[in-house]
């Protein structure tokens, strides 16, 4: 049964972006196993810390928009809680239904709001001229 999840993942800061870049394609590839579809993924980017957490000050931000397995979650958070790269994770589940999402139908929806965003931005930059 699939469903979809907001998920957001710090990493270490000062991991050089090779090695970074290896950590989320692990995790990446377990949201996309079993027939899971990444549907948006956000890099926010390299952060200053609210507080330190294991001696780190800065963190790599992403967000992810993804339809997976139940299973395949608890696997990531499983091994997010052992890899020392990972900071923080932060999970939501968004659709909580019979596992009949229509993938490309959100995804339409997702690339619809990103668009009005971006033209909100637009506007806001217009009127401050």
């Amino acid at each position: 049964m699939l469903r979809e999840y907001d998920f957001t993942i710090i990493t270490k800061g000062d991991l050089p972006e090779a090695e970074a870049f290896k950590v989320l394609e692990g995790y990446e590839a377990l949201m996309t196993k079993d027939g899971g579809q990444i549907l948006k993924k956000d890099v926010w980017g390299n952060k200053k810390l609210v507080y330190p957490i294991n001696k780190s000050f800065r963190g790599n931000y992403v967000n992810y928009d993804f339809v997976g397995t139940p299973a395949n979650l608890a696997e990531m958070e499983r091994l997010m809680r052992i890899d020392d790269n990972v900071l923080r994770h932060l999970v939501v589940k968004l659709e909580s239904g019979d596992g009949g999402i229509d993938v490309e139908a959100r995804k339409a929806e997702l690339a619809k709001q990103e668009r009005e965003a971006r033209e909100r931005d637009l506007e806001q930059k217009r009127r401050k001229e």
